[in-house]
């Protein structure tokens, strides 16, 4: 007999699609929370309530609704805590559970409850990459079975092949069918700093895979990287026609409309920390606006908009929430790439909880035509070093 398992609340706000993943068991105090939480003030709440309420009707003939209201049977759990009730559902039925509320967790195991732990939205377990250290031995091996899968790797992640004392020896990217060796841009266009930076320009220089994630800490180079990168492409290249450079100005993804001027005098000062990395500065981003190569925009004014032959950047990506993801995402023409670049542990407090980055990481990985790298290392100064550890 299969497995079923009881889905809390909080995972059906976060994501709904975990229904799809296992066999389901809705409760009655669960549906009761979500049929509140539609109701709340709280507009992210009360959409994320609807939504999962949608996902659970399309979805109905794959879920168990068990409408029994379970008895906490113990004088040392509260008997009308939601949560206690869900513990006895478990308990009485031989359910598992399947939560990221460490609280419930803990009452789960405590119960010998099967556990299926999901991660909250605003954390990542996948950062694109994976070192393995090799004997000579299991080189050789590796060497001679490029075509399989050896180390579970998902699609474009990348395999950092070190010896027993930690010395980088190799760099592949997994393609699905094989391991690929890195192909880099010429050293004169801009030239990695440590391995994770070489699987980065790898990333950036593949014009098979049109979404990038190339995110990370303060100073890794995450910026500077992409921008080089589209610089190459449209300049060099002729890959694309058009470099657009992508901000969320006020982390909001509202209009702009309290600050002076028009639309580019609101937006100039925001895009600094792209232009900073041309050759030429703002003059050549003046010539280069002109010439109709570089295109500033925001997100609030991307509805609509259908994007073709362009390399687009969207930098300081971590201030911008799922619906945004989904709007600057969905605008794609097949001939566009675009680079999703930030730091995720930067956010403003709004997107601590609500992180379209990190859902869009977690979300899409393993897809042929996505690449994820996560940069760990501050290579500006060993002064940013310092503040960047307060």
């Amino acid at each position: 007999m299969e497995k079923y398992y009881v889905v809390d609340t909080n995972v059906l706000l976060d994501d709904p699609e975990i229904i799809s993943q296992y066999k389901v068991v809705i409760l009655a105090d669960v549906l009761r929370e979500l049929e509140k939480h539609k109701k709340s003030y709280n507009k992210e709440l009360a959409y994320n309530a609807r939504k999962a309420t949608r996902f659970i009707e399309d979805n109905s003939d794959k879920i168990l609704v068990d409408l029994n209201d379970y008895e906490v049977k113990d004088d040392r759990l509260d008997k009308d805590y939601v949560d206690n009730r869900i513990i006895f559902a478990c308990k009485n039925n031989n359910y598992g559970l399947i939560t990221n509320d460490l609280l419930l967790k803990f009452k789960a195991k405590g119960f010998g409850i099967e556990l299926i732990e999901v991660k909250e939205k605003d954390e990542i377990d996948y950062k694109g990459y994976k070192f393995v250290d090799l004997t000579e031995e299991e080189m050789a091996y590796f060497y001679e079975n490029m075509d399989t899968n050896i180390y579970n790797l998902y699609i474009n992640q990348y395999l950092i092949i070190r010896d027993k004392y930690k010395n980088t020896i190799d760099k592949y990217r997994w393609t699905g069918e094989t391991h690929k060796k890195l192909h880099l841009p010429p050293k004169k266009i801009i030239k990695a700093q440590n391995d994770l930076q070489e699987c980065a320009l790898d990333l950036l220089h593949d014009t098979s895979i049109p979404i990038k994630f190339v995110v990370g800490t303060y100073g890794s180079g995450k910026t500077l990287l992409s921008t080089k990168m589209a610089v190459y492409h449209v300049l060099e290249k002729g890959n694309y026609a058009k470099i657009m450079a992508v901000r969320n100005p006020i982390g909001t993804g509202e209009a702009i409309g309290f600050l002076k001027g028009d639309k580019d005098q609101k937006t100039e000062g925001f895009f600094k920390p792209i232009i900073q990395h041309l050759e030429g500065g703002e003059q050549e981003a003046d010539y280069l606006e002109q010439r109709g190569q570089l295109i500033r925009e925001i997100p609030y004014y991307m509805k609509g908009l259908s994007i073709d032959e362009a390399f687009i950047i969207v930098d300081e990506a971590e201030d911008l929430d799922v619906k945004l993801i989904k709007t600057i995402g969905t605008r794609l023409e097949k001939n566009s790439a675009i680079v999703f670049s930030g730091d995720f542990n930067q956010s403003e407090e709004k997107y601590k909880h609500n992180n379209g980055l990190i859902h869009a990481i977690n979300k899409l990985k393993n897809n042929p035509l996505v690449g994820i790298i996560v940069l760990d290392k501050d290579v500006r100064s060993d002064a940013s070093k310092v503040f960047s550890e307060l």
